[in-house]
């Protein structure tokens, strides 16, 4: 969250700054983020100022839910919720509030749906299939499935209050772009 902070403080006040570089190879395929010293920089002194970010991520516009609707879904039909402790669902949804101050800050949103967000297991499964031939280093299969049960709560947890828009202030800046398996655009929604 304080890299996030400083980042967009720094962009937002036209101050040079290193854009964070991530690179899903690290890892055997699990990824993190590259050393600071081969992030690009913007804004040097003498270039003109951004003026635009597309901050991409799986987990942006999340926001948290109520302790009690955690509780509620985690009870109901699920694919992945049960794997975990109910006391780490409330506790990364506490956590999840953390980066609205972030999301405040968007002036429009597109949100890439799958149909299915199911569909994330086969499109990783693809991912690391490419890497694996690209880079002779992923996760196998097994590992993909692992990996993404993980983080897969959080899309039962948190996507339909997404689809219902991240913001509660600004009427048409949400743009909701439903996917197929094929990644096609299939349905376009004006939030």
């Amino acid at each position: 969250m304080n890299l996030a902070k400083d980042f967009f403080a720094a962009i937002m006040s036209g101050s040079p700054t290193r854009v964070p570089q991530y690179d899903k190879s690290l890892f055997s395929g699990q990824g993190d983020r590259l050393p600071r010293d081969s992030w690009p920089e913007v804004n040097a002194t003498g270039e003109p100022k951004v003026q635009v970010v597309i901050f991409e991520g799986w987990c942006v516009g999340f926001r948290s839910l109520s302790p009690t609707e955690v509780d509620v879904m985690y009870n109901g039909p699920s694919r992945t919720l049960k794997l975990h402790d109910p006391a780490d669902l409330q506790f990364i949804n506490a956590k999840l509030g953390a980066y609205d101050s972030i999301t405040n800050l968007f002036d429009a949103f597109i949100h890439i749906d799958a149909e299915n967000t199911e569909y994330v297991y086969d499109w990783r499964l693809e991912q690391e299939v490419k890497l694996r031939a690209q880079r002779g280093t992923g996760m196998t299969d097994e590992e993909v499935v692992r990996f993404v049960d993980a983080y897969y709560p959080a899309y039962e947890l948190f996507t339909e209050k997404l689809r219902n828009g991240v913001f509660s202030d600004k009427l048409r800046c949400q743009l909701r772009l439903v996917v197929g398996k094929d990644r096609r655009v299939k349905e376009t929604i004006v939030i």
